[in-house]
């Protein structure tokens, strides 16, 4: 991206307080067994074990492109908590990118890389970071749908705190002595405040360790703040959603993710209205 263009793309992709860019790629995505021997981390300083586990999602390089999902896809985490399967996760990434914890093949002794430009990361990370997006995401919609049973089945008072089962994990929630644990076990019934405290708390950790304050170019009297990549991005997201930034819908002619502008919008587009509004038509006349 040449400097003389950057004031024009900034213009374009900025929103208020987060400027992200985020790069995806025309090429060919794959899911292979076996990685290239030697791999260097492309974009985090550190990787996890998880991170050198096959199988892999390879991505050959061929031209990049630059996006704001902040701006263009706010409800994308939604979309990334439903794959289910490795098809849908290298659709994903072929749409949108690799989350951030790409590996690349050394370079050989000649300066050049030993399968051409290559990304690669872990199906297991991809994995893990769904399933753990998507037990949050589960939570905050007990929440919504206000379904005290469920919620009062997953928290548990012991005598050093309070506790919530995710994932058949028991996690501390609120220590006992802390004025707010009292308060909540002097209420009976009270299981939507602490299951609300312990996602924002969850989702303040995930994002609060991956997002940076910066000055633009051309913008000196304002800071924006930065994900370092498109997982953190997805997490706050979902804190957008929790304090109703955004509203995610699912639209019921494509099932893709979208934020309505209205409050009575209930697809993501006219096609999607017409057809549907089609097969209501197609429904009431068989009840004639």
């Amino acid at each position: 991206m040449r400097h003389s263009n950057i004031s024009t793309f900034l213009k374009e992709n900025v929103s208020d307080q987060y400027a992200f860019f985020w790069e995806a790629y025309t090429g060919t995505c794959t899911v292979k067994k076996a990685a290239p021997r030697r791999l260097s981390p492309y974009r985090r300083f550190y990787q996890e074990e998880v991170d050198s586990k096959p199988p892999y999602l390879v991505f050959r390089i061929n031209k990049k492109r630059y996006y704001a999902p902040l701006r263009r896809n706010p409800v994308l985490h939604r979309a990334f908590c439903g794959l289910s399967d490795n098809a849908g996760i290298v659709k994903f990434a072929s749409a949108y990118g690799l989350l951030g914890f790409s590996s690349a093949p050394v370079k050989n002794n000649r300066g050049r890389r030993s399968d051409g430009l290559m990304l690669i990361e872990s199906l297991q990370r991809w994995r893990r970071e769904i399933a753990e997006m998507r037990s949050l995401v589960h939570l905050w919609e007990l929440v919504l749908n206000k379904r005290s049973s469920l919620l009062s089945a997953l928290l548990e008072w012991e005598k050093d705190g309070l506790y919530i089962i995710v994932n058949r994990k028991k996690e501390l929630v609120l220590s006992a002595d802390l004025p707010m644990a009292q308060k909540w076990r002097g209420q009976e019934g009270q299981y939507y405040e602490p299951v609300t405290y312990y996602i924002n708390e969850y989702i303040s950790r995930k994002v609060g360790a991956h997002v940076y304050p910066r000055i633009l170019p051309g913008y000196k009297k304002k800071v924006y703040f930065f994900p370092t990549d498109l997982l953190s991005a997805m997490w706050l997201m979902f804190l957008w959603e929790v304090i109703g930034e955004v509203r995610p819908r699912q639209c019921p002619g494509c099932r893709i993710w979208f934020n309505p502008r209205r409050s009575t919008r209930k697809t993501c587009g006219d096609r999607c209205r017409k057809k549907m509004s089609r097969i209501n038509l197609s429904k009431r006349k068989e009840h004639i």
